[in-house]
């Protein structure tokens, strides 16, 4: 067994041999040099743990990085890990899983398919969609066992104007690391032990700022005007709105029968369509396809909104901006005529920030005022209170239809008499007053 001082020089002066050649440093016990027959030099440690046979660990090849001193360094560090009762080995192949494994990009789809399709059947894509958004530009190639409190902290922090979302994304996030915990893959959850609090929304659109987002989506790409359009005129969910298929339209009694499964509370839900509403399924009929005896009818296969031809319209965030930047100039186009009408200065419009769920509050908030009974309303947005199931499930079903037709028909004529107020380019306004 060679021995000598491991330096630059007698690295360099080591000749290689026929097999692997070992040269054992004389100041430090288990560092070594190895030399392969083509000659290339790498740094070793040898360490052996209490009654087990010694094991051969590499540091790294001869070179930047690695010079004597920083290799013997390297070494005494492994050596005293051993002293400490660690295996070296066993830890550097588990930090190489974690950097691969437990890479938290690579765990979203681990935790997305071993937990999330399977417990969270109805909406384990929003939450996979919020790991993806809002997570993982802040853990993109973190191993799950380095991250830290204060990186789970900076994911939340940067979501504090969107309280709702902070809590919903702090709440897969934590299911996440607790499900990586019982599988064995992380010692300990970095996630704080209280979620943030939220504050109820109570932000309702005004008169103007529902006519400014109508006339605004006309200025976005097909079919994301469209889809604004609907979720107005129906007051259903984003998603259950932006995931909508032609199957679940009845074109011959105006009726948008939503699959349970699609359904937040998991039940199937029936929505009347009023004027407005078939307006728009009307342009997006592009059309409509004619039949046969030359009537015309909807398509029955596909998504209506989407612009693969497969899957449903997302980038919401972005729609949501171009509306708003749409939405000023309209705006302060309507503010300045009621100023000018009433004598008064003109002043500089805001909008306020909002979201499209609240479209929905500004729905039901409207038909109280309509005079519609709120348990009503409550149907109109599909908001249970204790049905059940089987026969009584199914009278359910079609409980409160006319009087929600009623309701959505009343919020529609009100929408339309607003529209033709501003003076709306859309042609929904004749349809709305002739079905009326």
């Amino acid at each position: 067994m060679a021995r000598m001082k491991i330096t630059k020089r007698s690295v360099d002066d080591a000749k290689p041999a026929e097999k692997d050649a070992y040269f054992w440093d004389t100041e430090l016990r288990g560092f070594g040099l190895r030399v392969t027959p083509k000659g290339v030099r790498s740094y070793v440690v040898q360490y052996r743990k209490h009654k087990q046979p010694a094991k051969r660990m590499t540091i790294g090849i001869h070179g930047s990085p690695w010079t004597p001193e920083k290799a013997r360094n390297r070494a005494e560090e492994i050596l005293m890990d051993v002293a400490r009762g660690d295996d070296p080995i066993h830890a550097a192949k588990k930090r190489a899983r974690a950097a691969i494994d437990l890479e938290f990009s690579r765990y979203i789809d681990t935790f997305t398919d071993g937990y999330l399709k399977h417990e969270w059947k109805d909406s384990w894509a929003d939450a996979k969609r919020q790991l993806e958004n809002h997570a993982l530009p802040v853990l993109k190639g973190r191993p799950l066992p380095e991250i830290e409190k204060h990186e789970i902290a900076k994911i939340i922090q940067k979501l504090k104007d969107r309280p709702a979302l902070a809590r919903n994304t702090h709440a897969v996030l934590r299911k996440l690391f607790a499900w990586a915990v019982d599988q064995g893959d992380l010692l300990s959850s970095p996630m704080p032990s209280a979620p943030p609090t939220v504050k109820a929304r109570k932000r309702v659109l005004t008169p103007d700022e529902m006519v400014a987002a109508w006339q605004a989506s006309y200025k976005l790409d097909r079919p994301m005007g469209q889809f604004v359009r609907l979720l107005f005129a129906t007051l259903q969910r984003r998603s259950e709105v932006a995931e909508m298929p032609w199957a679940e339209l009845t074109e011959m009694q105006a009726m948008w029968r939503l699959e349970g499964e699609r359904v937040k509370n998991e039940n199937d839900h029936l929505v009347p369509l009023n004027a407005l509403a078939l307006e728009v399924l009307a342009d997006m009929a592009a059309g409509p396809v004619p039949v046969e005896g030359g009537a015309k009818a909807w398509p029955r296969k596909g998504l209506l909104f989407t612009t693969t031809g497969e899957t449903p319209i997302s980038g919401f965030s972005k729609v949501k901006a171009k509306l708003d930047r749409e939405m000023l100039p309209i705006l302060q186009k309507l503010a300045d005529k009621r100023a000018d009408a009433l004598g008064e200065a003109r002043e500089l419009v805001f909008l306020p920030p909002w979201r499209f769920h609240d479209i929905r509050r500004t729905g039901t908030t409207q038909m109280q005022a309509l005079g519609v009974p709120i348990e009503v309303t409550e149907k109109v947005i599909n908001h249970t209170s204790g049905e059940t199931a089987g026969i009584r499930g199914v009278y359910n079903l079609h409980a409160y239809t006319d009087e929600k037709r009623r309701a959505l028909d009343a919020w529609s004529a009100y929408l339309s008499r607003l529209l033709k107020d501003a003076g709306s380019a859309s042609n929904v306004i004749a349809l709305a007053e002739r079905a009326a």
